[in-house]
């Protein structure tokens, strides 16, 4: 399944809002069911942006330094580097 762009990149964001506005609902509710849910449903969220965006920086990354080019096996680099 494919996402439009615009929905796609602002996944994180939105799972961050998710995340932080879970966490201060959770340090205002006082109820014990309730504050164990909500800070629970906070990290989660909070974790998945996270993740989300540090995988999309390193593919990012990945795709500049490697432009297509076949990545040659570690014992074929090591000697091209001795020479």
């Amino acid at each position: 399944m494919r996402l439009p762009g615009l929905i796609y990149e602002s996944l994180p964001t939105a799972y961050a809002a998710i995340g932080a506005f879970a966490l201060g609902l959770s340090a205002i509710d006082t109820r014990d069911w309730r504050v164990a849910a909500t800070f629970s449903i906070g990290i989660v969220a909070l974790i998945a942006a996270l993740t989300i965006q540090l995988r999309r920086r390193g593919w990012r990354e990945m795709r500049r330094r490697y432009s297509g080019e076949p990545i040659p096996p570690p014992a074929v680099a090591a000697r091209s580097s001795r020479r």
